[in-house]
């Protein structure tokens, strides 16, 4: 157990058995961390914060002990419902209704992409070569041993070389490799460590460029002080130049939470440098690309985070860049920085329409442009020399997502998926679009369901949209089981379509699960997502409640039959509307949540939301930050609903101790009364890098918690 006393820890022993309810078969568990009295006034509120001490790093084992020992006796109570067997098939079987294929590029006459065959746990990456023939490059799951999963991967200008990223134990945090395409055989030079996000930037078919972590050491965040480095194949393992980040000599200035990036084009002999980070907007610069390969680049800054500015792409000379300065759901500008373009004498390529403009790709034949309008994707072309884009006909209505360019003169591919359609692959050259005959297999099972596409009146009266998945052969008059999730931060849209294979097993037990585009995220530009950043969460809280009672106006569910979720950044939204409206929601689940806002400062990665989030650092972000904060609402809230914690033991995004401390002071306030669950993985992060079956049994868990406090056939608590 980590190597502590139990007794120190634990305030009770045995199983707590809810009021009222002594035949039910889900209670909470034994351990109940004792609260260390603690108090301090920040900006003149007063912070009670008991159990603080489960941030210290030297009493990490004793939080790590709770969890676990929670987890298992939450995992075992879920896996003796009796409905819960028949669940985790049905999610199984959505999972594997045949080959899916993701992440797709096109490099030196081949096509490269992750591949999941039936019963993998893990992605494959395979080349296919001109005669169609597939060549496997990596498999994690070679030689009867699950290996690193991919993470990210790039491939050199002609195609021979691959740079990939893997990480094992769920996590984000690895190394690149180089495999040689052609023999299929792996190169000496290895770079670490690395987050998985950042792909390798080729310079040249030998020379690239990768952003790389601090060096691992006790207490050091590898999440500050990033640096971009020059890397030549052969090197080994060593350095390089430093180019980019944070104390890099004749660089722009960089403060130690950004994250330093690279950006080159086969295009243009140009690069893009940025600094980033948990936030919609970068602050960008460009040098030659034979300066950065010599290791001397003189790096021109095109704009601040004050401009706006988004995704971008280049062709030769001209800068293409989306800027929402000024325009909510984005421009497209154009600076040609052979003659020292600026933003100020920017050309305006595509103005402001009812498009929200996404994100920019070069082919070689062009600019490629995509957008959304009522969560439907559009395509746009932007030929060479044509002084405006047209839109291009997309083969099926969805969204598309992962446009990428496809080499000199290859135009750009692209994805299209729906709710119950998997992943197709296309490539746009010119004003033409074709299927590149890697189109995933959607399950079949699920014929029938449909989705309902809804808005709910927030309480100021704004109209927040809404996407439901219905099971099939759905009444309208029957109350179901509902899962309704909200996101809202980094103006990501959430209510928009993907292929959603996890969420299958539910609609076939017949629960619903509805997302909420609360303000905060993407849905309607980047009005939208200040109107729920920072200060403005509460806007959001007030928009998921109104998703809720909406949900019940319709008639597809009631208050005891709906569980809300929030995952991740959707921990500032779903706990705090859960406590603020107990009686709404039956159930909530928070998923790896940020529910202790006020505490980013100490946490890692934490200094990385302070512009999305509030920074704790000063009177104005830490009330902002307060108003996001579950943690702290527990101590004054009256009431919560039945809760379920899920948490990523190896997560680096978001610290488990946000989740620890939520349970614990839950547990002390309302345990008596409340179910106060937790649930993980030791071998499992943010869920980004988890194997297929470590997320079957996840969703398998969570639905089955959500069927239980419906009282659905199978799942009836008593």
């Amino acid at each position: 157990m980590g190597g502590f006393a139990m007794k120190t820890i634990f305030a009770v022993a045995g199983f707590v058995l809810l009021a009222g309810s002594a035949q039910a078969q889900l209670t909470n568990a034994a351990p109940r961390p004792a609260p260390e009295p603690f108090h301090e006034t920040m900006f003149g509120q007063d912070i009670q914060d008991d159990w603080r001490w489960m941030e210290r790093s030297d009493r990490a084992a004793e939080v790590t002990a709770f969890i676990r020992a929670s987890s298992e006796h939450t995992v075992a109570e879920l896996a003796a419902l009796p409905g819960r067997a028949r669940l985790r098939d049905r999610i199984n079987a959505a999972t594997q209704a045949g080959v899916r294929y993701s992440d797709v590029r096109q490099a030196g006459g081949a096509l490269f992409y992750r591949r999941t065959d039936p019963g993998a746990q893990l992605a494959k990456l395979v080349m296919r070569g001109a005669d169609g023939a597939e060549h496997i490059l990596y498999d994690p799951e070679s030689g009867g041993t699950r290996g690193p999963a991919i993470n990210s991967y790039s491939v050199s200008p002609d195609g021979h070389t691959l740079a990939l990223h893997t990480a094992a134990g769920g996590g984000e945090v690895g190394a690149i490799r180089f495999i040689d395409t052609a023999a299929g055989s792996a190169l000496p030079d290895r770079l670490e460590p690395v987050w998985g996000e950042f792909e390798a930037q080729w310079l040249d078919n030998r020379t690239l460029a990768y952003t790389r972590m601090a060096a691992r050491a006790p207490g050091v965040d590898e999440m500050l002080n990033m640096h971009v480095l020059v890397h030549r194949l052969g090197s080994g393992s060593g350095d390089g130049d430093a180019i980019l980040g944070s104390g890099v000599a004749g660089a722009p200035n960089f403060v130690p939470q950004e994250f330093p990036s690279v950006a080159t084009a086969e295009t243009s002999d140009w690069v893009v440098g940025a600094g980033s980070g948990a936030r919609a907007d970068a602050r960008l610069f460009v040098a030659r690309r034979a300066d950065i390969i010599a290791g001397h680049p003189s790096w021109r800054v095109i704009g601040d985070y004050s401009d706006r500015l988004g995704g971008g792409a280049i062709i030769g000379d001209s800068l293409y860049v989306i800027t929402t300065n000024g325009a909510s759901n984005g421009k497209l500008l154009q600076l040609d920085l052979a003659r020292g373009g600026t933003l100020a004498n920017a050309r305006v390529v595509m103005p402001e329409s009812n498009a929200i403009l996404l994100a920019v790709a070069a082919g070689g034949d062009g600019l490629y442009l995509l957008a959304q309008t009522d969560g439907l994707s559009r395509l746009f072309h932007l030929a060479r020399g044509a002084r405006r884009p047209v839109e291009l006909r997309l083969p099926m209505q969805g969204n598309a997502v992962l446009l990428q360019p496809a080499g000199r003169g290859g135009g750009v591919t692209f994805a299209m998926q729906d709710w119950f359609t998997a992943a197709r692959w296309f490539r746009a050259r010119g004003t033409a679009i074709t299927p590149l005959g890697l189109d995933s297999a959607s399950y079949g099972g699920i014929r029938g369901a449909r989705q309902l596409r809804e808005t709910a009146t927030s309480a100021d009266g704004t109209r927040v949209p809404m996407a439901i998945l219905l099971p099939p052969a759905a009444g309208p008059a029957r109350p179901l089981p509902m899962l309704l999730e909200g996101y809202g931060s980094y103006g990501i849209n959430s209510a928009e379509p993907f292929y959603a294979q996890y969420l299958f097993g539910l609609l076939e037990t017949g629960g619903a699960v509805a997302f909420c585009g609360t303000r905060g995220g993407g849905e309607r530009g980047r009005a939208w997502h200040e109107g729920g950043r920072s200060a403005n969460k509460p806007n959001a809280h007030a928009d998921l409640i109104a998703c809720g009672e909406r949900l019940v106006q319709l008639g597809l569910t009631t208050p005891d039959r709906m569980t809300v979720m929030g995952t991740s950044a959707g921990g500032l939204l779903a706990p705090a509307a859960a406590l603020r409206r107990p009686d709404l929601f039956g159930a909530l689940i928070s998923n790896v949540g940020i529910v202790n806002a006020t505490r980013l400062g100490a946490a890692e990665n934490g200094a990385n939301q302070f512009a999305e989030m509030g920074d704790p650092n000063n009177a104005e972000g830490f009330r902002a930050l307060l108003a996001q904060d579950a943690y702290q609402m527990l101590g004054s809230a009256t009431d919560m609903p039945d809760t379920l914690i899920i948490v990523g033991l190896n997560d680096h995004r978001v610290t488990p101790w946000f989740s620890a401390k939520f349970a614990a002071r839950a547990l002390n306030r309302f345990g008596d009364r409340r179910l106060v669950l937790i649930r993980t993985d030791p071998e499992a992060g943010h869920g980004i890098g988890s194997a297929r079956g470590q997320l079957v049994e996840q969703y398998a868990d969570m639905f089955a918690f959500v069927l239980s406090q419906a009282d659905a056939e199978g799942f009836a608590r008593r």
